[in-house]
């Protein structure tokens, strides 16, 4: 089976993925909420990420790429925090994050990135304390994205199957049908009736069958052609003919007998 439709399901899915932008912003808050609380180990952690993950190329285009100077600020700070607590422990880098200067730094991002959908909430309290909130909102643009995802995959699979569908019908379609005149035998439960096969091929047959036979539920039938019995179902009949599909195709080395015995 061919899957070309690979590739364009990848493509339409492209909006599942999380927005680069809104992800730097949480990740900003994070670090913002690492340097208030002192947490040396959360500061260091998100530090290594926006190296790695490049999360300042990420904000090209967003609004809070503009405060790149506040931003770089909290960086230095939450840098020289952590190397501190390398040379001095955890002691000298609470020294450094405790100062006016440093808590204002870090005020400063905090209350940038809670104006931002993808940002952890920031409340201001009477003394100026900046506390982060654990709240986080979800974008409209997002969330549209994963809707346009979700619909563009289930259209994409939809399609697929369809054209999996047709392409199955087309070779079912192929397979040569013969010409042949039987005669055979027909039951259906405990009836039972003379009949001709005058249609065969791989999957299924048509078998003439006289208006008398008239068996209740009429679906799965046996078909009797000397010492073979070929289990089929009812597909469609008319007043003197019955078209069935094999329960099983039938390989070539059962159908090819069955031909020469129509010359015989």
């Amino acid at each position: 089976m061919r899957l070309w439709f690979v590739p364009m399901l990848i493509v339409m899915t492209g909006p599942l993925r999380a927005d680069p932008a809104c992800e730097a912003v949480e990740t900003l808050g994070r670090l913002a909420t690492s340097v208030m609380a002192a947490d040396i180990g959360g500061a260091e952690r998100e530090l290594r990420r926006i190296k790695s993950d490049g999360v300042m190329w990420d904000l090209s285009g967003h609004p809070l790429a503009i405060h790149r100077r506040d931003i770089g600020a909290s960086l230095s700070l939450a840098t020289r925090a952590v190397e501190t607590a390398r040379m001095r422990g955890r002691a000298g880098a609470a020294a450094v994050l405790s100062t006016e200067d440093a808590r204002a730094t870090a005020g400063r991002l905090a209350t940038l990135v809670s104006r931002h959908a993808c940002g952890p909430v920031v409340t201001s309290g009477a003394r100026g304390d900046v506390r982060m909130g654990a709240l986080a909102g979800i974008s409209l643009s997002r969330i549209a994205g994963v809707g346009a995802g979700v619909m563009g995959a289930c259209t994409v699979l939809m399609l697929a199957a369809h054209v999996i569908g047709v392409r199955g019908g087309r070779n079912r379609r192929r397979v040569p049908r013969h010409a042949v005149d039987l005669p055979a035998r027909l039951r259906s439960g405990t009836a039972e009736t003379g009949t001709r096969l005058i249609d065969i091929s791989r999957h299924g047959a048509k078998l003439r069958l006289g208006p008398e036979f008239e068996p209740a539920g009429l679906k799965g039938v046996t078909i009797v052609l000397g010492d073979r019995r070929i289990g089929a179902t009812v597909q469609w009949r008319d007043r003197h003919h019955v078209g069935v599909q094999f329960l099983k195709s039938l390989p070539d080395e059962v159908v090819t007998p069955i031909l020469t015995m129509s010359e015989t």
